[in-house]
C-alpha cells in the first residue's frame, strides 16, 4: 500500500488565469476528451502547496451529476501530492452535487493508472485509436508517450461519489 499524502500540504483554489497558465504550459493549451474540449474558462481547480511551493493542479468541470476530473499535474512525484489532489477534486465534485466522476487518461499514463486504480476509480470504457482526433486539435502530440509506449488509446475512469 502507498502511503498517504505528505503531513503540512494545503490545498488553494486556483483562478481561471492560474489554470489558463497551466493549460498552456502542460497542455498545449486545451484538454481534449473522447466528448469534448475543455478550456481554461470551462474549470475550476486547486493548488496542493507544500512547504510554500505549488507541488499539484487539479482541474474538474460537473455536467449534471456527473463530474469530471480533467486534469491533474503532480510536479513532485511520489509523495502522495496528485492523490490528495485528486481526492480534494473528488470531494468537490460532491459537494457541488455529482454523483459520480469521470477522467480520461492516456494508454502510456501507467504510474497514474494505478493510482487511480487504487484509488477506487474503475476502468469503463477503452476508447481506442483516440488520440488521433487529439492530434487532428493539437498536431504536436507525439505517437510515442511514457515507456516507449504507442500514444493511441485513452482509458475512461468513473468513481461513484
Amino acid at each position: 500500500m502507498e502511503p498517504g499524502p505528505t503531513p503540512g500540504i494545503r490545498i488553494e483554489p486556483a483562478t481561471r488565469e492560474r489554470i489558463a497558465a497551466s493549460l498552456d504550459a502542460h497542455w498545449g493549451g486545451i484538454v481534449v476528451t473522447p466528448e469534448r474540449v475543455y478550456r481554461a474558462a470551462d474549470l475550476r481547480g486547486a493548488f496542493v502547496v507544500s512547504e510554500g511551493r505549488e507541488v499539484a493542479l487539479v482541474t474538474w468541470a460537473r455536467d449534471g451529476d456527473i463530474g469530471e476530473v480533467v486534469t491533474l499535474d503532480a510536479f513532485d512525484q511520489g509523495r502522495g501530492f496528485g492523490r490528495a489532489a485528486l481526492a480534494f477534486a473528488e470531494a468537490e465534485l460532491a459537494r457541488e452535487g455529482a454523483t459520480e466522476a469521470r477522467l480520461f487518461t492516456t494508454n502510456d499514463n501507467v504510474r497514474a493508472i494505478g493510482i487511480y486504480l487504487r484509488a477506487g476509480w474503475r476502468v469503463v470504457r477503452i476508447h481506442l485509436d483516440a488520440m488521433d482526433a487529439v492530434r487532428a486539435r493539437k498536431p504536436t502530440v507525439p505517437l510515442t508517450g511514457d515507456h516507449g509506449l504507442a500514444l493511441r488509446d485513452m482509458w475512461e475512469f468513473v468513481k461513484p461519489l
